[in-house]
């Protein structure tokens, strides 16, 4: 009687610790381990009023893109939702609009950060949006014009804007004066 309750004991413990511990062989696709994807927590900042900046244009972030996922509106002095990203680097991708917090889409621009952003596993980051971390296609003076490749992107991601071709660029409706 005492081998069986011991044996049962044991049973008992060894089903009980295997749903309450993780194994280290447990999975749940045939092909390899149960990992979990590594993740970012990112937020966009629209950035183009900070004081420190002696360049404030007045731009709203209508439409924002980091990484494929979504941010959506952003304004002046405002911070998107947190979003989970896919670790990596890439360029913040947005429809902006000039002194317009409706997006009307006369006023809008394709336009991108200056600079490639860099997001890594388990990081919780805000990525600031301003004067100096952007680049479209009408740049005032001291702003980089937008490369076509990350125009196209944008065009891709933003086609109810109808936005021109990268070589029409300049004749979109904001860059007109």
């Amino acid at each position: 009687m005492k081998f069986n309750l011991a044996i049962a004991l044991t049973l008992a413990m060894t089903v009980m610790l295997g749903t309450l511990l993780p194994s280290c062989n447990k999975t749940t696709d045939p092909e390899g381990p149960d990992e979990q994807d590594p993740v970012a927590t990112v937020r966009v900042k629209n950035d183009f009023n900070n004081p420190a900046m002696a360049m404030k244009p007045p731009w709203t972030i209508c439409k924002c893109n980091y990484r494929g996922v979504e941010f959506g509106k952003v304004l002046q002095g405002d911070s998107s939702a947190a979003r989970e990203v896919s670790p990596g680097i890439d360029y913040v991708l947005m429809v902006l609009a000039w002194n317009d917090t409706a997006c009307s889409t006369q006023n809008c621009l394709p336009v991108a950060s200056k600079i490639e952003e860099e997001v890594v596993d388990g990081q919780t980051r805000t990525i600031a949006i301003n004067a100096p971390n952007h680049q479209g296609p009408c740049p005032p003076e001291g702003v980089q014009p937008i490369p076509d490749s990350l125009y196209d992107r944008i065009l891709d991601l933003y086609p109810e804007y109808q936005f021109l071709p990268y070589d029409q660029r300049t004749n979109n409706p904001e860059c007109l004066d």
